[in-house]
């Protein structure tokens, strides 16, 4: 069990990821009332000290981009793996936010390693932030993917409460899989029943965590389709896209499930990804986290 405080941690390394990650970090942190804590790391080398203080030096270069108006500022510099440390701060953090890409990536399609090894394996939600130069701010429209887990319900959840503290509004998504059965096709009018089935449910399950949240405008869908590619594709037209994951820790690969890893790979909005572990963790009695204060 881990308490959680009201802080906002953001991977920090010279990069224009990271930089743009951090930007977001602070406004959402303002948003807030957290901390913001700017992690960098670095390897030890020949000469420790010299690369304990370029990497400080990275952070504070970084902080003077970036509007820090008002806020509570720390930085923390570790020798080590920037995802090791960063999935150690998660142990204390509200939110981890990190650059899809890093200073060691090139680019492509797949997520930076450390982007990779954090949205695995971290004790709270994971933020990553996209190549794009648009941070999506402020928020003023959420979509979150619902699929009947723990994790995707705190993902729900969350989402709710960002679009409170917000002022956004909330899109719920639940994508279905109408496929054909004993070699025969569904028939129309089977797959409208499913959706509609579907539908009625997740609007049960979105009402029933909006309960005193009445002023929130939501709408929820249930829609035929891959949740990867939709989700991907949403994230076009809204501010920030909140995924829950069935994934654990321990290997080396995604281990979340196509959804969360597609919508990685295709967003143009930041994604929030709400690990299973994070979402048994946030449940647990005596937490003392501050969810009530929004993200």
């Amino acid at each position: 069990m881990y308490v959680h405080e009201n802080l906002v941690v953001v991977g920090v390394d010279g990069s224009e990821s990271a930089l743009a990650a951090l930007r977001w970090a602070a406004a959402v942190a303002r948003n807030r009332g957290a901390e913001l804590r700017a992690v960098t790391c670095y390897q030890p080398g020949p000469d420790p000290e010299a690369s304990r203080v370029g990497a400080e030096s990275i952070a504070h270069e970084a902080l003077a981009k970036t509007d820090t108006t008002g806020l509570k500022i720390s930085v923390h510099v570790e020798a080590g793996s920037a995802g090791e440390v960063l999935v150690e701060q998660s142990k204390i953090a509200s939110r981890v936010v990190v650059g899809y890409l890093g200073a060691d990536t090139t680019g492509g399609a797949e997520p930076g390693p450390v982007a990779a090894y954090v949205t695995t394996r971290a004790y709270c939600a994971t933020v990553v932030v996209p190549r794009t130069d648009s941070t999506r701010l402020p928020i003023r429209h959420i979509v979150v993917g619902v699929d009947g887990s723990t994790a995707s319900r705190y993902a729900v959840e969350l989402a709710v409460r960002m679009a409170g503290r917000w002022g956004a509004k909330l899109s719920a998504i639940n994508s279905v899989h109408v496929e054909s059965q004993a070699g025969m096709l569904v028939s129309p009018e089977l797959a409208k029943e499913v959706l509609e089935d579907t539908r009625v449910g997740l609007e049960e399950t979105v009402q029933e965590i909006m309960t005193g949240k009445e002023e929130i405008e939501v709408k929820c869908y249930a829609v035929e389709g891959s949740a990867a590619r939709l989700l991907g594709e949403l994230s076009s037209s809204v501010d920030l896209v909140v995924v829950g994951t069935r994934g654990r820790s321990g290997v080396a690969q995604f281990i979340f499930g196509s959804t969360a890893q597609g919508v990685l790979r295709n967003a143009k909005s930041p994604v929030v990804v709400v690990p299973a572990r994070a979402a048994e963790n946030v449940h647990a009695p005596n937490t003392n986290v501050p969810w009530e204060a929004g993200f």
